[in-house]
C-alpha cells in the first residue's frame, strides 16, 4: 500500500514489468498489458489501489458518507467524502488517497463494500480488467 505513492514506484514497475516478459519469454520492447492479463498478476499501481480501498473498507467506520452531510440527492451522494486539506503528505496518505480512490470504483462495486470477501472478488475482477499502469490512468479512464 505505501509503494503507489513512493518516488521508486516507477523504478519497481519497470522491474516487475522486466520479470513478466522474462516469464512469458518474450522481447524486451512487447507490451505487458495482456501478460498482466495471462499471468492474472495485478501490475504495482493495481496493487496499490486494491490495498488502499481494503483498507478503507476496513476502516469504513472513520468515513464519512457524503449523504451524512447533506439531504441533497446528488449522484455522489454515495461517495465517501473527501476531506479539505491542503498538505501534500495528508493527500498522498492511506486515508486520504483511499476515500480518493474509492469515489472512482463503479457503484456495482461500492454497493458490496459492507461484505468483505465479496467486494475483494469484485474489486479484484474490476482492476484486472483496467490493468492501470499509474494511478492517473486509472482515475483518467474512469468509466462509472
Amino acid at each position: 500500500m505505501f509503494w503507489g505513492n513512493s518516488p521508486h514506484s516507477k523504478t519497481i514497475f519497470e522491474t516487475q514489468k522486466r520479470i513478466v516478459r522474462i516469464i512469458m519469454k518474450v522481447k524486451a520492447r512487447d507490451s505487458c498489458r495482456e501478460m498482466f492479463c495471462t499471468l492474472g498478476i495485478l501490475t504495482l499501481y493495481s496493487q496499490y489501489i486494491y490495498s488502499t480501498l481494503m483498507f478503507v473498507v476496513k476502516h469504513k467506520d472513520i468515513c464519512t458518507l457524503n449523504v451524512e452531510l447533506h439531504n441533497l440527492n446528488t449522484r455522489h451522494r454515495f461517495d465517501l467524502h473527501i476531506p479539505s486539506v491542503t498538505v501534500t503528505k495528508v493527500q498522498k496518505g492511506a486515508y486520504y488517497s483511499g476515500i480518493t480512490l474509492f469515489n472512482y470504483i463503479p457503484s456495482s462495486v461500492k454497493r458490496i463494500a459492507g461484505d468483505t470477501n465479496k467486494f475483494k472478488h469484485a474489486l479484484k475482477m474490476y482492476l484486472m480488467e483496467k490493468y492501470s499502469y499509474s494511478v492517473e490512468e486509472y482515475i483518467v479512464n474512469d468509466t462509472n
